[in-house]
């Protein structure tokens, strides 16, 4: 069985093993994008690090305020590999996904640390 990737696993705490990880982040964020920043992505567990799938998970409010998220629900899921959404066949809701997760705001923010961290800017594909 394929030794999987942990359950904290991050485009943050994986950036070191993320081939070209700011541009890997900037393709993430843009699939995030047309959810106005309230969304957040989670990583699959069974995938390679160098390019892990992901899935991108809008949040549902709570009824009585609207402030509150009650709970996220998937928007896609797309491969690491050419970004590219996966069509839903049910079997990809049930891989392993990672516990923790970062929303649209981190998102950004990782990449502008990113722009400045030269080793992982240049990182060689």
């Amino acid at each position: 069985m394929k030794k999987l990737l942990p359950a904290t696993s991050t485009l943050a705490t994986l950036a070191a093993e993320i081939n070209n990880a700011e541009n890997f982040a900037r393709d993430v964020l843009g699939n995030m994008t047309g959810h106005k920043g309230e969304c957040q992505v989670r990583l699959a567990l069974d995938t390679t690090a160098k390019s892990p799938d992901y899935r991108i998970e809008f949040f549902i409010y709570d009824d009585i305020d609207g402030e509150e998220v009650a709970f996220p629900q998937t928007a896609g899921i797309y491969r690491g590999r050419g970004h590219r959404a996966v069509p839903y066949d049910g079997k990809e809701h049930d891989r392993p996904w990672s516990r923790a997760a970062m929303r649209f705001a981190e998102v950004q923010q990782l990449i502008g640390k990113l722009m400045g961290d030269g080793k992982t800017r240049w990182k060689s594909a």
